[in-house]
């Protein structure tokens, strides 16, 4: 049986730290949440390598150094409202959970929803609301959110998700064009005066979250 607790603790030390991860409660969450419980059994002995795991139904675990540095930029406080966008089995949302005082989990894929239900009940993952609804919609009527995380590369992100973000907040995902196999993780600012700012943070290999995928262009 493999060491999963080990290879936690190898995946920080190893991985994550190195990467310039220094956030403790970052890199405490990401040592304490099992990864390997929210992939498919037979991704298991793989679930810590850095690489983006496919869990199926277009679901995706982001590899670790990208995820983790998208939750250093964003920095996670205490009071931060969270709308987690394509949670798929729920990983994003259980390395959230100690940081933060509320996520809104926002899936539509019924067997990813039902296991993340059941993974957050054994871990005691208490904080976080599942919604069932569209991802590209966003979740308007619990809106605004101090923190939008994108769980997977996006063309654009659309206008109406850039809407619900706070005074203050701040959202991220990985921006990727249409044929290209490298993105960039951006951050986005909503100012006191809602003027929205974009800082681009570093390249980042991700696949198109479903519904976030480029749309058909038609030449003539």
């Amino acid at each position: 049986m493999a060491d999963f607790l080990q290879t936690r603790i190898n995946m920080v030390d190893c991985q994550i730290h190195p990467a310039g991860v220094v956030d403790p409660r970052i890199l405490e969450s990401f040592e304490t949440v099992p990864r390997e419980l929210f992939v498919p059994e037979r991704l298991q002995g793989v679930a810590y390598t850095d690489e983006d795991l496919d869990i199926g139904q277009g679901r995706y675990l982001l590899e670790p150094i990208t995820h983790a540095k998208m939750m250093q930029a964003v920095q996670p406080v205490e009071t931060d409202v969270v709308l987690d966008i394509g949670v798929g089995a729920g990983y994003s949302s259980a390395i959230l959970s100690p940081m933060v005082t509320t996520i809104i989990a926002l899936e539509n894929n019924k067997r990813q929803m039902d296991k993340a239900t059941k993974l957050w009940d054994r871990l005691d993952v208490c904080n976080v609301a599942l919604i069932d609804g569209v991802l590209i919609d966003g979740v308007p009527e619990q809106a605004p959110y101090s923190l939008i995380i994108i769980n997977g590369a996006v063309e654009d992100v659309p206008d109406n998700i850039i809407d619900q973000i706070d005074v203050g907040g701040r959202l991220i995902t990985v921006i990727r064009k249409a044929g290209h196999s490298v993105g960039q993780a951006v951050l986005f600012m909503k100012s006191d005066n809602g003027d929205v700012s974009s800082k681009i943070l570093f390249d980042a290999s991700a696949p198109f979250l479903q519904g976030f995928e480029p749309k058909a262009r038609f030449e003539f």
